[in-house]
């Protein structure tokens, strides 16, 4: 055999050796090293797959190595070893509410562990906090927490995961008066890189419960379960509606401008524009006569055209708000769409008239169904805390806008949609809004993320990254990294 044919085999033979394993061989062994979990492993070869990657978003898909339905700690923990052992990544599903489908990983063969059988609820009355599993859904937080005169402030929407909802702020309808979510966070279970369970609060780990409390959405780790302090439930609520004129659209901004931070704390509203549709929800812990008291100058400037009070239990207001989301009692029920999203935070004095024209063109142009919404914020408890004390930064502004994009299906009309929403979302923060957008409306084609999520607070939070997962094992593709740079 002459000395260029061996040198041929031996070629072969190394590349035979050094060829990448097969999709059944890779399954194979993250079978074998999941085998230790007890919740049930979910497989792309198994029946009900296809059905289990659709989360809440439907314009993007991507395909799960596996998905784990963890049923305890230690089943996360081995989820954990296993990614690492494996070098494959790994992602925590709360909620499945991700607008980018980063709860499946944002990109294929992803190790997705499933945490909605982590949903205990425990209440301590005398202590008024509750050890809340990260898998909860609002709904049924909501219910079992006011059954005992508690709750949290928190998203209005019943189906959202509570994991992911309060470790990127978390605001709601109750936001004015009790603040974010992550505001009333003492304590945080998460299990590391190294597949440990590590407690994060004032005393133990400081620096990782800054970071969880605003920036913690899977970047450091998987959250088990989240201990709030609680605020007691009101005895009475009234949820309110503010029909308008599209034609006086800007009195209604006059109004938000104008009387929004002047508004009692118990009260917060929500402003929704579409097409010949404009509309003021609100929830105002008290009385509906103490409720249209506080908004008489409000109604005086912006000038509705109908005005609806419904005096309520707490839980009741919340059911409403919910908008049909609820199924029986407390079972909240998904509704799967293909959307986009964008969001802006407007500091005082608010939007300009110009900017008000701007995005009212907007939605009566784009060819897809399109609403904005603007949630007041400013003159309330989520104001009163220092940009530093946690991760999440914007905490001087007026109100929160988000725009919403329902695309048809037909690829080359959402196409036309998506570039414009993308066009119009680049002019109007320029003109119109500060520099800053919501993590918790994640969008993966915002530039400059890093500082429009996180602000000052980023190069801290990319050292607290470097400490706890140096790695850089959970990561996706809008994650917190190791470096700054």
């Amino acid at each position: 055999m002459s000395l260029k044919l061996i040198c041929i085999c031996i070629l072969c033979l190394t590349l035979t050796i050094n060829a990448a394993p097969s999709k059944k061989q890779v399954a194979d062994t993250l079978q074998e090293c999941l085998n230790p979990v007890k919740g049930n492993k979910v497989f792309p070869n198994d029946a009900v797959y296809s059905q289990d990657i659709i989360d809440e978003n439907t314009r993007i898909t991507f395909k799960p190595a596996v998905i784990v339905y963890a049923t305890s700690v230690e089943d996360v923990q081995t989820s954990v070893k296993c990614a690492t052992t494996l070098k494959i990544g790994i992602t925590a599903r709360s909620g499945g509410h991700s607008y980018e489908k980063y709860g499946t990983g944002g990109r294929d063969g992803v190790l997705v562990v499933d945490l909605a059988n982590l949903n205990n609820i425990t209440i301590n009355n005398s202590k008024k906090t509750a050890v809340i599993g990260a898998g909860n859904k609002l709904g049924p937080i909501y219910y079992t927490l006011s059954q005992s005169g508690f709750l949290i402030p928190a998203g209005s929407c019943p189906s959202v995961g509570v994991g992911g909802h309060s470790m990127g702020g978390g605001y709601g309808l109750y936001g004015r008066k009790f603040g974010l979510a992550s505001d009333h966070i003492s304590s945080v279970n998460m299990v590391n890189a190294n597949g440990d369970l590590i407690t994060a609060s004032t005393d133990e780990n400081p620096d990782l419960f800054f970071a969880l409390r605003g920036a913690g959405g899977g970047s450091y780790g998987i959250v088990t379960d989240i201990t709030f302090n609680l605020s007691p439930v009101p005895p009475t609520v009234t949820s309110f509606t503010l029909t308008y004129d599209p034609s006086k659209l800007q009195l209604t901004f006059d109004a938000m401008n104008q009387v929004g931070t002047s508004l009692p704390a118990e009260m917060t509203i929500s402003l929704s524009i579409s097409p010949n549709n404009v509309q003021i929800v609100g929830v105002h812990l008290g009385s509906s006569e103490s409720a249209q008291s506080a908004l008489k100058k409000f109604i005086k400037v912006s000038s509705p055209t109908d005005t609806q009070f419904n005096e309520e239990t707490f839980f009741a207001s919340v059911v409403r708000m919910g908008f049909q989301g609820f199924q029986g009692t407390i079972n909240p029920t998904h509704h799967p769409n293909s959307f986009k999203a964008k969001s802006f935070f407007v500091k005082s004095p608010g939007l300009s008239s110009a900017g008000v024209q701007s995005i009212n063109n907007f939605l009566n142009t784009i060819e897809c169904s399109t609403f904005a919404e603007f949630d007041l914020f400013g003159g309330g408890a989520a104001n009163s805390i220092a940009p530093d004390e946690t991760a999440f930064v914007h905490r001087d502004t007026l109100y929160l806008i988000q725009l919403y994009t329902t695309l048809t299906g037909d690829e080359s009309t959402d196409k036309i949609c998506l570039d414009k929403l993308t066009s119009f979302g680049i002019t109007f923060q320029k003109r119109f809004t500060s520099y800053f957008s919501y993590q918790n409306y994640i969008d993966r084609d915002l530039q400059d993320w890093q500082h429009r999520y996180y602000g000052s607070n980023f190069e801290r939070l990319t050292k607290v990254k470097q400490k706890y997962d140096p790695k850089n094992l959970f990561n996706f593709p809008q994650s917190i990294p190791t470096s700054a740079n």
